[in-house]
């Protein structure tokens, strides 16, 4: 497998401190960790929204900081835990993203269709003023799905999800981490649901790697 990403003597501040560590394509890698132990602070130096004070991260082998950042998160995007939504139609929204990626809007039946395998048909026609968290959550999952891009950065995907709906995102997460050059880093307060679909689960304590777990196969 190829390294999507290399932290190498990485340090942030008094957040994070991690001297080696390796993510390979094609993983859904699991972050976890009690709160508090840097796991919002790796996602963001993935893809360059905050800068390590000291050693480098490499996307590809190449050092985040050396890419056009614009470039970069087009490639490498994130979806916080609490994703801004835009007032209007959910139609609108993922008109409004595409827009500003300055692509051409899915056709009609591949939105649909995505809607359908996370659960969110009944929300197509609703004012985003009227959804719930859980379902602006999933919104925000397939506006980047949607924009196809190489890696996922993910922030408590499922938190204001039920088990079943929680499920299907995983369930939906892992099949999509199996299309060539598709990578999922998530961070969760799941356990179960990371240690069932993850490839890879990374747990933090106070910064540091307290252990990477790797099992053969996924759950699809």
């Amino acid at each position: 497998m190829q390294a999507v990403f290399s932290l190498r003597n990485v340090a942030y501040r008094n957040i994070l401190s991690i001297s080696n560590l390796d993510i390979d394509s094609g993983m859904l890698f699991g972050i976890t960790g009690k709160s508090g132990s840097g796991k919002t602070t790796l996602l963001k130096l993935l893809n360059n929204m905050l800068s390590c004070d000291a050693g480098e991260v490499l996307y590809y082998g190449t050092n985040v900081l050396m890419l056009d950042p614009v470039n970069l998160r087009r490639r490498v995007m994130m979806v916080p835990q609490a994703p801004y939504i835009f007032p209007g139609s959910v139609l609108e929204n993922i008109q409004l993203v595409f827009h500003f990626n300055r692509k051409a809007v899915p056709a009609q039946a591949e939105i649909e269709k995505l809607f359908d395998l996370l659960g969110m048909s009944e929300v197509l026609a609703k004012s985003t003023a009227n959804m719930s968290g859980g379902e602006k959550q999933r919104l925000a999952l397939v506006r980047v799905l949607l924009l196809n891009p190489e890696t996922l950065l993910l922030d408590e995907p499922t938190a204001a999800l039920d088990d079943e709906n929680a499920r299907a995102v995983f369930s939906y997460l892992a099949k999509w981490v199996r299309k060539p050059g598709k990578t999922v880093v998530v961070v969760s307060h799941s356990g179960s649901l990371i240690n069932e679909y993850g490839d890879s689960i990374l747990e933090l304590n106070d910064g540091r790697i307290n252990s990477v777990k790797k099992r053969s196969g996924a759950h699809v």
